[in-house]
C-alpha cells in the first residue's frame, strides 16, 4: 500500500512539474493580478436511471489571462460510469496530459480524472456576445447504470473538482494563480429513464477525420541525450483527438505521445504519425527522408580529390597553351613587320 501511495504521489508530482514547465513555456505580456475559477456545468442536474448525461468543465480567468490548465476531478464511480471525455470544443490546444479511451477503465476504478494542458498566447475569457460560451476546458460524459425499480432510494452526489487543480497566469514567469473551484450536485431518482445517450450519437455521427498536421524533427542536447526526436500535434472539433501511434520505416505501428524518440537515428526511412479521434477516424502525417539512401553520394572522398586535382591541371594545361599561342601569333607579327621594314 505504502508503494502505492508512493507511486501516485511520484505520479502527481511528475504532472505538477509538467504543467509548470509549460506555464512557462508560453511568454508573453506580464498581468499583476490574480485569480481564475473552474466550475462544472451544469452545477445541478437530476437524472434517472440509465441516462446518459454531460458536465462541462469552465473555466474563468476573471479578468486575467492565463496559458495553463490542470484539473482534478472525483466522481462517485459506485453510481456513475465515465463513458468518455470530450476534447473537441476544448480551448486548451497543447496538453501535457490527457487521459485516453485506452485510459476510461482504470478511471472509473478509481473515480478520479486528471489532465493538464496550454493555450498558447493565453486565454483572456469570453469575447462579450459569444453565445457558445467558448470557456469549455472539457466535458464529461457520464451513464448512470439501470437498476430493478425501487432497488434504490433517490440519491444526491456531487462531481467534485479538487483543490489540487491549478491554474497559471500567462506572464511568462509562470505564476500560480488563485482559483476558487465549483463542483455539480447530481441528484438520482430510483425510476427508469429515457436512456438517451447524446456521446454514443455523436460518435456516430463524427465522419471528420483530425486536421492534417506536419511531422517535425528535432535534436537537443537537453533532450533524449541529444538525439533525433519528432514533434507532432494535430486537433479535432467533432470529438477530439483520442492518442497518435508512429510507424518508422517497415517497422510495426506504436501508439505514442510527442515528443517521440526515434529508433533510426539515421534519418533515412520514412516516418508516419497517425492521429485517431475518438469516433475512430484517422489523418496520417508521413516525413519522407531528406536523402535517402539510394540517392546518398557514395563516391569516395581520395576519388573525389583525384577528380579536383585532375581539373586544375588541364585548366592550366589550357591557359597555358592559350599563352603560348597568343605569344607566337605576336612574336609572328612582330617578324613580319622587320621584313617589310627591309624590303622597304
Amino acid at each position: 500500500m505504502k508503494t502505492q501511495n508512493s507511486k501516485i504521489k511520484s505520479q502527481n508530482f511528475n504532472l505538477r512539474l509538467k504543467t509548470l514547465i509549460l506555464a512557462l513555456v508560453f511568454l508573453n505580456l506580464p498581468t499583476f493580478a490574480f485569480g481564475a475559477s473552474l466550475y462544472l456545468d451544469p452545477k445541478e442536474g437530476e437524472y434517472f436511471l440509465g441516462d446518459h448525461f454531460g458536465i462541462k468543465i469552465r473555466v474563468d480567468p476573471e479578468g486575467e489571462c492565463i496559458n495553463t490548465i490542470s484539473v482534478d476531478l472525483l466522481f462517485p464511480n459506485d453510481i456513475l460510469v465515465l463513458e468518455g471525455i470530450d476534447f473537441g470544443e476544448s480551448i486548451i490546444t497543447i496538453w501535457v496530459d490527457k487521459p485516453s479511451s485506452g485510459d476510461i477503465q482504470k478511471i472509473n476504478e478509481n473515480g478520479k480524472i486528471s489532465f493538464a494542458g496550454g493555450i498558447p498566447g493565453g486565454y483572456c475569457g469570453r469575447i462579450p456576445g459569444d453565445p457558445g460560451m467558448t470557456n469549455v476546458v472539457a466535458e464529461l460524459r457520464f451513464y448512470i447504470p439501470s437498476m430493478i425499480v425501487g432497488e434504490m432510494s433517490e440519491k444526491t452526489r456531487e462531481v467534485k473538482l479538487l483543490e489540487s487543480s491549478q491554474v497559471f497566469l500567462n506572464d511568462g514567469r509562470g505564476t500560480l494563480a488563485k482559483i476558487s473551484v465549483q463542483g455539480a450536485k447530481i441528484k438520482i431518482l430510483p425510476t427508469s429513464g429515457k436512456g438517451l445517450n447524446e456521446w454514443k450519437e455523436k460518435l456516430l455521427n463524427d465522419t471528420t477525420p483530425p486536421a492534417p498536421f506536419e511531422i517535425q524533427i528535432h535534436k537537443d542536447s537537453s533532450i533524449f541525450d541529444g538525439k533525433y526526436f519528432i514533434v507532432f500535434y494535430t486537433t479535432d472539433k467533432e470529438t477530439g483527438v483520442d492518442y497518435y501511434m508512429v510507424k518508422e520505416g517497415e517497422r510495426e505501428w506504436k501508439i505514442a505521445k510527442s515528443p517521440y524518440l526515434l529508433e533510426n537515428q539515421n534519418l533515412d526511412e520514412e516516418i508516419k504519425v497517425k492521429a485517431v479521434d475518438r469516433a475512430g477516424n484517422e489523418t496520417i502525417a508521413t516525413y519522407y527522408p531528406q536523402k535517402p539512401k539510394e540517392f546518398k553520394d557514395t563516391t569516395p572522398k581520395n576519388q573525389t580529390t583525384v577528380k579536383k586535382i585532375l581539373s586544375i591541371a588541364i585548366s592550366l594545361i589550357l591557359i597555358l597553351v592559350l599563352i603560348f599561342i597568343l605569344g607566337f601569333l605576336i612574336k609572328k607579327k612582330l617578324l613580319n613587320k622587320k621584313v617589310k621594314n627591309r624590303s622597304i
